[in-house]
């Protein structure tokens, strides 16, 4: 939450003493491990207690990773400016993603100042910075490759059935996508079955309708357009991981 902004009491918010530990639970809280652990324990709401209770505090060498992704997703504006800049570290710009996309900007281009193309913006590589979260955090806190993908593929059938019928084009928008918390983003299914066979180099514009921030606005999808494999690309990511924190590979 950025400086100055408040809400009412159906939130529930935490404050930390040391800034480091706020970037790191926010990272850590947006994994699917850390969603798995509520499920399991029956909670509808979170409570401070329930917080202080959650796992937290993992090891140094998993933190470069976790908070300069967790940056990215989060510095979305100038009033985060502050943030990035007082938790800005060179070596951020070494980042590598798990994978080869040009959908995924280096991390090469990342400076100290703030700016606008400093965050994640496009959707595709937003998705595959929180992959490499739900990895980073199943390391840390010491389950293996196969149980991330069981959770996964037990706890959690609406996000498998997203990720089934999501679509991406080459600029890394989103096509298309039955999500029902993404609504308004995309084409309807009418249309995008008459698009969805556009081949390379084919576009499509489309005017936002369903949105009241973007309504009006158009968006130039290019072809062609594909999905993603989420337990392809955990195991892809968990190979990398294991290099670059000198881990067995499982």
């Amino acid at each position: 939450i950025p400086p100055k902004v408040s809400h009412v009491s159906t939130v529930r918010s935490l404050t930390f003493v040391n800034e480091n530990d706020l970037i790191q639970a926010s990272a850590i809280y947006a994994s699917l491990p850390m969603d798995y652990l509520i499920k399991v324990i029956g909670r509808d709401h979170i409570t401070i207690t329930d917080a202080q209770k959650m796992p937290f505090g993992v090891a140094q060498k998993y933190l470069f990773s976790l908070v300069s992704r967790s940056l990215l997703l989060n510095c979305l504006n100038k009033h985060y400016a502050p943030l990035w800049e007082r938790n800005w570290q060179q070596s951020f710009q070494k980042n590598r993603w798990s994978k080869l996309d040009s959908r995924l900007k280096s991390f090469n281009t990342l400076t100290k100042e703030w700016k606008m193309e400093t965050p994640l913006r496009n959707w595709y590589e937003r998705r595959q910075a929180l992959v490499e979260i739900d990895v980073i955090t199943a390391m840390a806190l010491g389950l293996t490759l196969e149980e991330l993908i069981l959770i996964y593929n037990v706890q959690f059938p609406v996000l498998q059935q997203n990720e089934d019928d999501t679509w991406y084009d080459t600029k890394g928008n989103i096509v298309f996508t039955c999500s029902k918390g993404l609504t308004g983003v995309g084409v309807d299914r009418p249309v995008w079955e008459t698009i969805r066979d556009l081949k390379a180099g084919e576009t499509y514009t489309h005017t936002i309708t369903k949105s009241e921030l973007y309504q009006g606005k158009e968006v130039i999808y290019e072809a062609p357009y594909d999905k993603c494999d989420r337990v392809e690309d955990y195991r892809v990511a968990w190979a990398h991981f294991s290099k670059v924190f000198g881990e067995e590979g499982v």
